[in-house]
């Protein structure tokens, strides 16, 4: 029963989140479109915030900072560098998402990184050697129609009252589903490897640590050392609400690899575009074209159909 509840609050809080990063970075724009801020600090701020709550979660749960301390540090070196890739992935993800609202709204985006299911499938096939079967290939078909359809390049015109992308943001989408299922899966195969015998707080400090210093580095290498002095410049309140959103998501998304997969996730992220289509409706006046709602439904049935058993189980776990 307990899981069951647990599952179905980071449901809901997971896929408000994803909804709220593209509505809040295109909130966070300056008048001209155009970032003004450094983005590498948002992902650096968000980052240190998840570190300080796995830090306080890792205290409370050893009642002792000398052993929390030895529980992080003294650990062979090759547990760290297991934990670098995804956190310079993770970085390189969560600095697309941002860059992705640049060239499309966000409810587009929401659609679009629905491909992530295709690339997620296939990385979690190689790497956990789980067949898909025909019926979730063939949802995958449909996923990639659909994400075809809506994410087919239109050239954003006047005042932009409706949904587009152009062509960079489709080469922008491509790279993120890949780098998406490739974080995704190396960080479950992290937590139930790895880090399967440890506290899920010592596998996020490892990760937030690392993520941190990647952060860091992106942020002066664009900017002066002195930068740092002002690393908050450009900010507005739409910003530090997406400081705040990176930061819950992060720590969501860990308890869903530590007890459920990538497949639950991707479950929670593609539910997120229909709460992204509404909001950008609602607050940016983004009129959904046709293309867009037949690959939306697309979507909606390929989803539906890659996770049919899963669906199949909660229907009968209600009326049971």
């Amino acid at each position: 029963m307990l899981r069951a509840v647990l599952g179905v609050a980071l449901f809901c809080l997971g896929a408000l989140c994803y909804a709220l990063l593209g509505i809040l970075s295109q909130l966070s724009k300056s008048p001209d479109g155009s970032y003004g801020y450094s983005l590498p600090s948002v992902v650096l701020l968000a980052e240190f915030t998840k570190l300080c709550f796995s830090v306080g979660f890792l205290l409370a749960e050893d009642l002792s900072p000398q052993q929390a301390l030895k529980d992080v540090v003294g650990k062979s070196g090759w547990s760290w560098l297991a934990f670098a890739l995804p956190s310079v992935l993770y970085s390189l993800n969560n600095n697309l998402d941002m860059l992705n609202n640049q060239h499309m709204d966000p409810a587009t985006e929401q659609v679009l990184v629905q491909g992530k299911i295709l690339t997620t499938g296939l990385v979690w096939w190689w790497v956990f050697g789980h067949t898909l079967g025909p019926r979730k290939w063939c949802s995958l078909v449909l996923l990639f129609a659909g994400t075809v359809s809506a994410g087919w390049p239109r050239e954003s015109e006047g005042k932009r009252e409706h949904m587009h992308i152009d062509t960079v943001g489709v080469f922008l989408v491509m790279i993120y589903v890949w780098v998406s299922a490739s974080a995704g899966v190396y960080n479950e195969w992290l937590y139930k490897g790895v880090g399967k015998d440890e506290s899920i707080h010592v596998c996020n400090i490892r990760l937030y640590i690392i993520g941190c210093a990647v952060n860091l580095a992106a942020h002066l290498a664009h900017h002066p050392l002195g930068s740092l002095l002002t690393l908050t410049a450009g900010y507005n309140r739409y910003c530090w609400a997406l400081v705040a959103t990176y930061s819950l998501m992060g720590l969501l998304i860990a308890q869903v690899m530590k007890f459920f997969d990538s497949i639950v996730k991707l479950f929670i992220s593609g539910s997120s575009m229909y709460v992204s289509a509404v909001l950008s409706w609602a607050i940016f006046g983004y009129a959904p074209t046709w293309n867009f709602l037949a690959g939306m439904a697309l979507v909606t049935v390929a989803m539906a159909l890659f996770n049919f058993e899963r669906i199949e189980a909660l229907l009968k776990a209600k009326t049971a």
